[in-house]
């Protein structure tokens, strides 16, 4: 149970997790696969509520109104 709750924890990935553990587990698998299904599900949904809030986002520095037009506004026409 150990093993598949740990790999769902670390890889994400539950359903890979079980078959991990099975394969591992070799004559007990049947018998245990259950009981791994119920660890690995705890685990992975577990893992997926805590998880950490993502960092916010620097913020840009806001550029003056004068400076802004004046870089977004194309040349014009010259005149010759």
């Amino acid at each position: 149970m150990g093993i598949g709750a740990m790999c769902a924890v670390m890889l994400g990935l539950p359903l890979t997790s079980v078959l991990l553990a099975a394969v591992f587990l070799q004559a007990d698998a049947l018998t245990l696969t259950p009981l791994v299904i119920v660890a690995v599900t705890v685990a992975y949904v577990t893992s997926a509520r805590l998880k950490p809030a993502a960092a916010p986002q620097p913020t840009q520095p806001k550029v003056p109104e004068p400076a802004r037009r004046a870089v977004a506004s194309p040349p014009g026409p010259r005149s010759a």
